[in-house]
């Protein structure tokens, strides 16, 4: 059994007894006689130093030895994995700025296209609607002078027969003006 400083028998017999207010009491009081707070205490300072730098130094040679280049691995892989992705990026970026351009010289040029198309509609059209206009003009004129010949005609016939129809009427007119017994 070991020796225990003087007043620490008297916390164990507080404890054994169940008493762990007193016990605790106990130990304040005779704590407090014993010296000061280890840390503190100047002529454990060396031994402190020590036990210091042997666990730093243990501390350190773990740390550099294998969390360190684990974390540095890590490290330089997250930034290959970035700069492989930023590649991509770029790569993709330039791409679809690529597509973008032969998309608008696609439309470009379908719309060029459409607008030949359209003008050469439109001068078929044209020619086609002329060439009817035309045709019907030369239909028209046509049946014009049909028609002023058959007038002409029939203007020359009827102006052949006036001279009979005239003396006729005169004859007529003469007949009712005149009277019956005269006129023989």
């Amino acid at each position: 059994m070991a020796i225990a400083p003087h007043g620490a028998d008297h916390v164990a017999e507080a404890a054994a007894h169940g008493d762990v207010a007193h016990a605790a009491a106990e130990a304040g009081a005779h704590g407090s006689e014993g010296g000061a707070f280890p840390p503190f205490d100047a002529s454990l300072f060396a031994s402190q130093l020590f036990w210091f730098a042997l666990t730093f130094g243990a501390l350190y040679w773990v740390l550099s030895r294998y969390v360190l280049p684990k974390v540095s691995a890590v490290l330089a892989e997250r930034a290959a994995t970035v700069q492989g992705d930023l590649d991509a990026a770029a790569i993709q970026s330039a791409a679809a700025e690529d597509a973008r351009a032969a998309m608008e010289k696609a439309t470009a040029k379908a719309r060029s296209d459409a607008r030949a198309m359209i003008d050469r509609a439109r001068a078929d059209m044209t020619a086609k609607l002329s060439a009817e206009q035309e045709e019907a003009e030369a239909r028209l004129t046509t049946r014009i002078h049909a028609a002023e010949a058959k007038v002409g005609a029939e203007r020359a016939k009827a102006l052949g027969e006036v001279p009979g129809l005239a003396e006729a009427l005169a004859r007529d007119i003469a007949d009712r003006l005149a009277p019956k017994g005269a006129r023989a």
